[in-house]
């Protein structure tokens, strides 16, 4: 059993967007993306969160974690797809209803709400079970180790490097404010009695599509995607191959975060 470093758990997480079990990825970042001109970053940072929340439990090695989730993955599968699209026709009719403390803050669930942008990392992370030699190996040395922190370290890299992308796309987004260009604003929409929102009623229908895809391909796990299956596993083994010192990559982490805190606090400061 080889060892499964840092650096290979970020870019198996990162490789594993051509795996078809991560087919949810690019459709769910453009779900929230929609309707939200605004905190893109902030909204991706919590699909990170929510992936986090199902990946990093099943890295910690706990057999009862592991046991609950591969023995009622069927109707995990089932509870994950009506959700979302519950979300969706939410979204469309411009409803929405109270989860929690954290739906304090905007009121009620919507496509861009923090439940919702939560929601969708957990079902991305539900549907990344079988993505990739990488994340097998993670998890069974992760089994087999009892090394519970650093299971759960491995299994939150490889869930950055499945978010990496999508964090690019939301600084692209931002930085060149295509929330507010014209062909993204959108305009009202009136369907019968309804009072909608183009922008709005793209985020909902694509809620309802991603649901109905997860309940169509058992999470995913039997979508096939127009990417050849041989550039798909070459990736994985080329990822699960990279030996880069785990304090190296750490290091590394740590000088990115201060160079991002000490740009933060000179813009607060100007």
């Amino acid at each position: 059993m080889s060892e499964v470093g840092y650096a290979a758990a970020f870019l198996g997480g990162l490789f594993a967007l051509l795996s078809p079990c991560s087919a949810l990825l690019l459709p769910a970042f453009f779900a929230y993306a929609f309707p939200g001109h605004a905190a893109l970053v902030g909204r991706t940072l919590l699909f990170y969160l929510g992936l986090c929340a199902v990946l990093v439990p099943l890295g910690m090695g706990s057999a009862l974690v592991t046991g609950f989730f591969y023995g009622h993955q069927d109707v995990l599968i089932t509870a994950a797809g009506a959700m979302l699209i519950l979300l969706g026709v939410l979204q469309l009719t411009g409803k929405g209803w109270a989860i929690g403390p954290l739906e304090r803050l905007r009121g009620h669930v919507s496509g861009d709400s923090p439940g919702a942008v939560l929601a969708l990392g957990a079902v991305s992370g539900l549907a990344g079970f079988c993505a990739g030699p990488v994340l097998g190996a993670v998890l069974t040395i992760a089994a087999a180790s009892g090394s519970t922190l650093r299971g759960a370290v491995l299994l939150a890299l490889y869930a950055a490097g499945m978010a990496a992308p999508l964090l690019a796309l939301a600084l692209v987004w931002q930085r060149f404010d295509l929330g507010r260009r014209r062909w993204l604003r959108g305009r009202p929409l009136r369907i019968g009695r309804l009072r909608l929102h183009t922008t709005t009623f793209a985020s909902g229908l694509t809620f309802i599509g991603l649901g109905v895809l997860f309940l169509a391909f058992d999470g995913t796990r039997t979508l096939t995607v127009p990417i050849p299956e041989a550039w798909e596993v070459g990736l994985q083994q080329a990822a699960a191959a990279v030996s880069v010192p785990d304090l190296l990559v750490v290091a590394g982490v740590g000088v990115a975060l201060a160079v991002l805190i000490v740009r933060r606090l000179r813009k607060v400061g100007k």
